[in-house]
């Protein structure tokens, strides 16, 4: 910082100083002025919307830097309008918000200032425009500041700290000094003249380091106010004078330099030195008049009416009225603060409420939806369990339904059985081989009639020991039809031939068929088959293996079902009828439905070369468990 100026080269330094910032304003107000109306110019005569929304932003610039708020805000506020009305860029109109949340607040409207602010904040989260969100906490720090919420004012400073350095973490390593500054106006605003000191110290190396000469500035100002108020004041007075040459230099524009005079002004009253009291005050009055500052027009007035109190009356009232006059304002101004501070609130709870009813109106439907969901869900589960009763209820009557069923199929069964077994044994199978062995004994051949008694004593006891049962094995159906076919062979002496091809890996104890089931297809294969031939013929059985199917296949090679049936309609009713082949279908049938087996039997008509019936084949199938 620039080194003191000495005491004896004050007034003619900062009346040069003063001329120069006398000379700049008036050459840049003509320079504005023109600027404006050539603005005002080109907008009358363009068509363009496009083109009027960067005009009105330029005229709302114009305006500023001439210090014209209301026709400032009023130029940003049309391009903002022609800009949402054509939805031409919602970057561009966050951009405009931001100026106009800006000015409002160094016009002192807080309130409204506050509302941009809020707008601002909304499309910066909304574009992720990390700049313009530090700028929107930054205004809202300025608003709470002036407004005397200290603590909010702090606490968006802070954000706004913590984003620029997210923004400028792959820009610039040094962190930006104009939060830090802000934050320690505030801590100055609050009497904490400590915190006040270390960040304004920290905003400045900050400033020098990235050569930003309006925050130097800024904290120059504010170094001074924190050692005026500490009551250093010839440290106050060594900033203030290092600030006003600074002040020209960097061509700033603002009421700051009437604050700096007013302050000089009050330390050289408090040391007596009534000269550069007088001039100090009056630059003071003059710049507060300029910015239209009722706050440094109330204290250089108040200064130069206690100076003139006693040497010049009638400039001393005149001052006095004028202060009094600014006081007034000053009051009117605190109260249009508190009807802000009231409005905002107002504007807040406002929005808070309509936030609250959102969110009960979401609760409210959400509590809808859910129970909706919940009545969904019951009554799905309401129809579910109905309906699982009711497959329940079908299938327990499915059930009776098939125990009736299997009761019903169970009785036709044991009938049939009881049919089959009599069908196997008709009386005149047993009468004849009664009359075959009576021959044999006549003709004396003993032996014979005694194997022959003996073999037939075998079946019948065979036939009666299985009569109770539904079931046998293998074994012992295939050795009831060996009995059966043996027997037949001896009373027809051997005018046919027999053999049993049995596999032995076959385990026949282990496979259980229904009773008597064989026999039949064997002694209709011999009646109708074999014996109608005069040469007579030969019978097979064999038992096969395939994978779980075990085949049972009776082979004759008689005359074959067809020239059977002719023989019968020819020769008349036969001593012999069989209907066990006819019964043994039927229980096959009925013991698939009851035991859920796949027993089947087929037939097959066997031809010879010539074309001529050769015989017939029964295959027998049955599923091993």
């Amino acid at each position: 910082m620039n080194a003191f100026i000495s005491k004896k080269n004050i007034s003619p330094v900062f009346k040069n100083i003063l001329l120069i910032i006398f000379i700049f304003n008036s050459t840049h107000i003509n320079a504005q002025q023109s600027k404006i109306d050539s603005l005002k110019n080109k907008i009358s005569f363009t068509k363009a919307d496009t083109l009027k929304i960067f005009l009105y932003e330029d005229l709302g610039q114009a305006y500023r830097d001439e210090k014209k708020m209301d026709s400032s805000v009023l130029s940003y506020t049309k391009s903002l309008e022609i800009n949402e009305k054509n939805n031409y860029s919602i970057q561009r109109q966050c951009w405009t918000i931001g100026a106009i949340d800006y000015i409002l607040y160094e016009m002192g409207n807080y309130s409204e200032s506050l509302k941009y602010a809020s707008r601002e904040q909304v499309l910066s989260e909304q574009l992720n425009d990390t700049l313009q969100k530090a700028g929107s906490n930054l205004v809202f720090g300025h608003d709470y500041r002036e407004l005397g919420d200290y603590r909010q004012s702090l606490n968006h400073f802070f954000k706004a700290r913590e984003i620029l350095k997210i923004y400028d973490k792959h820009r610039n390593p040094i962190e930006n000094a104009y939060p830090v500054q802000c934050i320690a106006e505030v801590y100055l605003k609050m009497n904490k003249l400590d915190s006040a000191l270390i960040f304004t110290q920290l905003a400045y190396k900050l400033a020098l380091a990235r050569s930003y000469y309006p925050i130097m500035l800024y904290s120059i100002r504010i170094l001074g106010d924190i050692y005026q108020a500490k009551g250093d004041d010839e440290r106050a007075l060594a900033y203030y004078r290092e600030y006003v040459p600074d002040y020209v230099k960097y061509k700033e524009q603002n009421r700051d330099l009437g604050f700096v005079f007013s302050n000089m002004a009050k330390i050289f009253q408090k040391k007596g030195e009534m000269d550069s009291l007088v001039f100090y005050a009056k630059k003071s009055f003059s710049n507060a008049q300029q910015y239209s500052d009722e706050q440094n027009l109330f204290n250089a007035a108040t200064l130069l009416s206690q100076y003139y109190d006693g040497r010049d009356d009638h400039e001393a009232f005149s001052y006095l009225q004028i202060a009094s006059q600014a006081k007034d304002s000053m009051r009117s101004s605190d109260k249009i603060k508190q009807a802000q501070v009231l409005s905002f609130n107002e504007q807040v709870r406002e929005k808070e409420q309509q936030e609250a009813d959102v969110k009960e109106t979401a609760r409210n439907r959400m509590i809808i939806m859910i129970a909706a969901i919940l009545v969904a869900i019951i009554s799905s589960l309401i129809w579910y369990r109905i309906r699982q009763l009711r497959l329940k209820y079908k299938t327990i009557l499915e059930q009776k339904e098939a125990e009736k069923l299997k009761v019903k199929y169970e009785k036709q069964l044991l009938e049939l059985e009881a049919r089959a077994l009599r069908a196997q044994m008709n009386p005149h199978f047993i009468f004849n081989c009664m009359n075959s062995i009576k021959a044999l004994v006549q003709q004396k051949e003993e032996d014979k009639a005694v194997t022959y008694l003996t073999t037939f004593s075998k079946l019948i006891r065979t036939i009666f020991q299985n009569s109770d049962k539904r079931e046998i094995t293998l074994f012992d159906e295939i050795e009831t039809c060996k009995l059966y076919t043996q027997l037949e062979s001896m009373r027809f002496g051997n005018k046919f031939s027999y053999h049993f091809n049995i596999d032995e890996t076959i385990d026949l104890k282990s496979m259980q068929v229904p009773a008597l089931i064989i026999q039949p297809f064997i002694e209709n294969a011999i009646w109708h088959g074999i014996m109608p031939k005069e040469e007579g013929g030969t019978l097979s059985v064999t038992i096969l293996k395939n994978d779980d199917i075990i085949s049972c296949i009776i082979d004759d090679d008689g005359v074959g079902r067809e020239v059977s049936k002719q023989n019968k309609f020819k020769a008349g009713p036969s001593e012999h009828q069989s209907k066990g082949v006819h019964l043994t279908q039927s229980r096959l049938d009925l013991d698939n439905a009851l035991n859920n087996r796949n027993a089947s039997v087929e037939i097959i008509d066997k031809v010879s070369a010539e074309g001529k019936p050769a015989g017939t084949k029964i295959v027998l199938k049955f599923v091993e468990f």
